[in-house]
């Protein structure tokens, strides 16, 4: 049922789209559909939760230091989505490598760092930033277990993730619900991205969408759908209800 809300939901989209949707909790459940076979697309701005992860690494190690100058770019580069904020951190988190060798040390096998926000030469040079939806789910519901850096350091991460201030994609239509995104956008190349934890009252969610060679409208609409009817579906499914209820037909509301 979830795969089929999926693909009802973003088949207007156009170009290339990969989704991945997860439910966390005693019966967990991963749904994974696209227009191609699941891999690596470009990451646009999504790749700042990686660029973010290596900070905070880096300093539950005590090689940098969690300085206010550090502290305010986290908050500019995720709540704001500040390109210059992130490439400030790229650079004091040990510059493009370290960041790409974060990820992999991770598990993020599908995540390279490749060039600087905004570098549009690396960029006409073939260089790009690239992520997952199976890294992008990784990462939150592992950070949301406190299973990436551990209590203090993942609360750090879900807490500036609360605080962004892009809600027009997957989180635009869903009501009753605490919010942990980051967003990904780079119109010239079609790429429209959204990586979404929703928590309610029945249970925690995460949803990752990576769209690209697209049409933007049809990109925000579809991901403003699938918000709303995954959610819909999981929150009227909870976990705690037996197996034979999982299948219930779901009312898709008129588009």
């Amino acid at each position: 049922a979830i795969k089929k809300i999926a693909k009802q939901d973003l088949k207007s989209l156009g170009g290339r789209w990969s989704v991945q949707i997860t439910r966390l909790g005693k019966q967990p459940l991963s749904v994974q559909t696209g227009t191609h076979k699941i891999g690596r697309q470009r990451s646009a701005s999504t790749i700042k939760v990686f660029i973010m992860l290596t900070i905070y690494h880096r300093v539950q190690k005590h090689q940098i230091k969690l300085t206010a100058q550090n502290q305010q770019d986290l908050t500019l580069m995720i709540h704001n989505s500040d390109n210059a904020a992130a490439n400030r951190l790229i650079t004091r988190g040990g510059g493009l490598k370290m960041v790409t060798k974060t990820e992999h040390q991770f598990g993020f096998k599908q995540t390279s760092l490749q060039r600087h926000l905004l570098d549009t030469a690396a960029l006409q040079r073939g260089y790009d930033n690239y992520t997952s939806v199976q890294d992008l789910t990784a990462f939150l519901t592992k950070m949301y277990r406190h299973q990436l850096l551990g209590k203090t350091y993942d609360r750090k991460m879900l807490t500036l993730l609360k605080g962004c201030r892009n809600h027009s994609k997957l989180p635009y239509l869903v009501k009753n619900a605490t919010v942990y995104n980051k967003t990904g956008e780079y119109p010239d190349k079609g790429v429209q991205n959204d990586a979404a934890l929703f928590k309610t009252k029945y249970g925690v969610y995460s949803i990752v969408v990576l769209a690209q060679s697209g049409s933007q409208v049809q990109q925000y609409r579809g991901m403003n759908w699938l918000g709303r009817d995954i959610v819909t579906y999981l929150n009227q499914h909870p976990a705690k209800q037996s197996r034979q209820n999982t299948s219930s037909h779901l009312t898709l509301q008129p588009r």
